[in-house]
């Protein structure tokens, strides 16, 4: 049985058309650095080599990371994805790697592990910055040799998996610090993808907002276009995105419900939080006065205001997204409603 944190996906692949909005686009843009990459998924899409995915919280890791394998001769088989920031370091090798019955104390089944799950599939491994130091060693035996070994196993285990991984973090900068190998890196970053930020592409912000808007209306209103008057339409495009297309769609999602008829003016648009430097999360009186670990209120206030994106909230309250997590277990707090609730 899979974890809350891992989801298999089937299904067709789905239509990529950079620059258009239609329902069965995933991704949208004119901005040409993002059209070249688009360009190029095909590409590393039939390849079996790793790939990389960077770039801020609410980029487009994810939907990247299903398009390369929508459009892979794999995409018929399982797609896995799994987070490593939810991995705590004594069972971080069991979650990838499975265990065998009685292996250790707690051990009172086999488990498969995330690898041999994804076998002659696809499987992604989003914000594997945060894999413990002890599980890269495995991880790298598992991408350069195709073999897994399950704990208390007396032997390998060959898997084949092709393997995305993604991370919001510096990873050299990891490596500088000696929380990340640099080996597993140069492994990892075979093709390497740099997803750029919402606030460098431009007239995309106006494009996904209409795109976000129309699909927010109730459904008999959908054929009709949504307009913003221009300051609105100014107010979008003067905003920072800390938390990218992520937030660009809370905003959006919040305004449509909120506004009268099918025009959104600026008083319609509600921001999450402000930055007062680019690159810094905001400075919040109440969340700088937080206990050293919220109660259940808080932490749900928190994380729909982030739209449950773990990693923004990271960034905000300047703690590990591990620590977050083990706040959402000891509150048994369903990280999947708060994201629903979100919208």
């Amino acid at each position: 049985m899979l974890g809350n944190d891992c989801q298999v996906v089937s299904g067709k692949a789905a239509l990529l058309n950079p620059g258009q909005i239609q329902p069965a686009d995933r991704i949208i843009t004119r901005y040409p650095p993002l059209q070249k990459i688009l360009a190029n998924l095909p590409l590393f899409a039939r390849s079996e080599l790793p790939v990389l995915l960077v770039g801020e919280p609410g980029t487009g890791k994810e939907l990247v990371a299903e398009a390369l394998w929508q459009l892979s001769p794999r995409r018929s088989r399982p797609f896995l994805r799994t987070n490593c920031a939810t991995y705590l370091e004594p069972l971080a090798g069991s979650e990838l790697f499975g265990h065998l019955q009685g292996s250790f104390t707690d051990a009172r089944r086999t488990r498969s592990g995330k690898f041999k799950l994804a076998h002659g599939g696809t499987l992604f491994l989003d914000e594997v910055g945060d894999l413990p130091l002890s599980v890269q060693p495995r991880l790298l035996r598992a991408v350069e040799q195709g073999e897994i070994e399950p704990v208390g196993a007396d032997a390998p285990v060959q898997v084949d998996v092709r393997l995305v991984a993604a991370s919001n973090q510096d990873l050299p900068g990891l490596i500088s610090q000696g929380r990340f190998r640099q080996d597993l890196y140069d492994r990892l970053a075979v093709l390497l993808i740099q997803l750029p930020p919402l606030r460098e592409r431009g007239e995309d912000v106006l494009l996904l907002a209409s795109h976000f808007a129309r699909d927010a209306g109730p459904p008999h209103s959908r054929a009709h276009r949504v307009r913003f008057t221009p300051a609105a339409a100014r107010r979008l495009t003067q905003h920072h995105w800390p938390g990218n297309v992520r937030e660009l769609k809370n905003v959006i999602t919040r305004a449509v419900l909120f506004s009268a008829g099918r025009m959104i003016r600026e008083r319609d648009l509600s921001f999450t939080f402000q930055r007062s430097e680019p690159g810094l999360p905001p400075l919040n009186p109440r969340v700088t006065e937080l206990p050293a670990r919220p109660d259940r209120a808080q932490l749900e206030e928190l994380l729909l205001a982030e739209g449950g994106n773990i990693s923004a909230l990271s960034r905000r309250l300047r703690v590990c997204s591990k620590t977050i997590y083990r706040w959402l277990n000891s509150h048994h707090i369903d990280l999947m409603q708060i994201r629903a609730a979100g919208g």
